[in-house]
């Protein structure tokens, strides 16, 4: 097999990396909508307490219970935002410091020399965070606008369920659902999905433009950039046209385009930069680490410091072992398939231990993972959908229902 070129190495660094950032955002994506949801109870509640005896919008004395309730209802779910808004930002404001360490990490890894890279300012990063809009506004001004939409559809949920005379109890499944559908079924379930939507497009964002500053910085080693679009069947007809075209470095779309947009922008090394220089990759302490641990050898932190007769047989590992971590990627190869050729920790890292098995052995394409709108199923879900292919995977469907 042909050795891997410091690009090809690249682009497949960071195509992996890309799959991990769409964990990220769904980490965070949860810790927020976990601080929303923990105020739920209480507003269900305060809705029940304060209307137990209402019967409905026909009085003055109505329409002012109902005035004083919303604002009560405000008082609870502004609480908890200042606390989601206050963990979004904290996470984001992290992903734009560490984003250019990431890149730096990977390309001194790739590059067949040792290269001198340097780093963004701490508060241009903070400002890509904090202070760059994205689909128009800034971090900030987004949380803002959730809060104001979630407090608007709260509000119209519980004046219609007055106007209709409802019970207590009944405006109060309307506003944050039920147990039983784990609170899908009530208006607070929009605000969650909103919440997915800005996370996921956020993180995207900075992630690309703390990787662009962090290009900028290192000009004289970029040769230009490819548009690389996360290759499945949700990716938009934009990002689909974008794959694969290669652009001058800092000119050109930039990923998002879209809310949701997962694309992202690969650097090329200039060639004549690196090439002709001996090969010194920064991962070689870990190669060592790996190989000494699975043959019972003493650990040693370079490579001349092997017991003799060694050498050839961890350069044959090394060489293996990031074939395993690196494979290339064309850029006409879905996501699908890309996944199919990884490690299977790799696999069991992105998609769960059970849910690979069943892409591995029951037969299931990514596709089935996920609903027509990109929510992804359950296993529970998933059993019951394709029995089948629990079963070819060696997995009784029945205890997952």
């Amino acid at each position: 097999m042909p050795q891997q070129t410091a690009n090809e190495a690249l682009y497949d660094a960071m195509v992996r990396h890309q799959t991990y950032l769409m964990r990220f955002s769904g980490y965070v994506r949860n810790r927020v909508n976990a601080i929303l949801d923990r105020s739920e109870q209480a507003i269900a509640d305060t809705i029940r307490g304060r209307l137990a005896d209402s019967n409905g919008l026909t009085t003055p004395q109505e329409v002012r219970r109902m005035e004083a309730l919303l604002r009560a209802i405000d008082g609870l779910r502004d609480k908890a935002w200042d606390g989601a808004s206050e963990e979004l930002a904290k996470h984001l404001e992290e992903l734009a410091y560490q984003e250019p360490i990431v890149l730096q990490g990977m390309f001194a890894t790739v590059a067949p020399a040792v290269v001198n890279t340097v780093l963004p300012t701490t508060r241009l990063l903070k400002a890509i965070a904090l202070s760059r809009p994205f689909e128009g506004r800034i971090l900030k001004d987004w949380a803002a606008t959730m809060q104001a939409e979630d407090l608007r559809r709260m509000h119209a949920a519980i004046q219609t369920g007055m106007v209709a005379g409802e019970s207590s109890a009944a405006i109060a499944r309307r506003v944050v659902g039920t147990n039983a559908l784990a609170g899908t079924d009530g208006v607070t379930q929009m605000t969650r999905r909103q919440v997915e939507a800005i996370t996921r497009t956020a993180v995207n964002h900075i992630a690309n433009s703390a990787r662009d500053a962090f290009m900028q910085e290192n000009a004289d080693l970029v040769l230009s950039e490819v548009y690389v679009a996360t290759l499945d069947a949700r990716t938009t007809p934009i990002c689909k046209a974008l794959d694969g075209k290669t652009f001058p470095q800092g000119q050109g779309p930039r990923p998002p385009q879209h809310f949701n947009c997962r694309s992202l922008r690969v650097a090329v090394l200039d060639g004549e930069v690196l090439s002709g220089r001996p090969f010194k990759a920064s991962t070689t302490k870990q190669l060592l680490r790996e190989y000494t641990d699975a043959n019972g050898l003493e650990r040693v932190t370079t490579r001349d410091a092997l017991p003799r007769g060694t050498k050839g047989a961890f350069d044959a590992f090394a060489r293996k072992r990031v074939r395993e971590l690196t494979g290339r990627v064309p850029a006409s190869t879905s996501y699908n398939e890309w996944l199919k050729r990884q490690t299977r920790e790799f696999q069991e890292d992105t998609l769960g231990v059970t849910k690979a098995k069943l892409f591995r052995e029951g037969g299931l394409s990514l596709d089935k993972f996920v609903t027509a709108n990109g929510h992804e199923l359950t296993l529970a879900d998933l059993a019951k959908r394709h029995a089948d292919a629990f079963r070819a995977a060696g997995l009784d469907p029945d205890t997952f229902i």
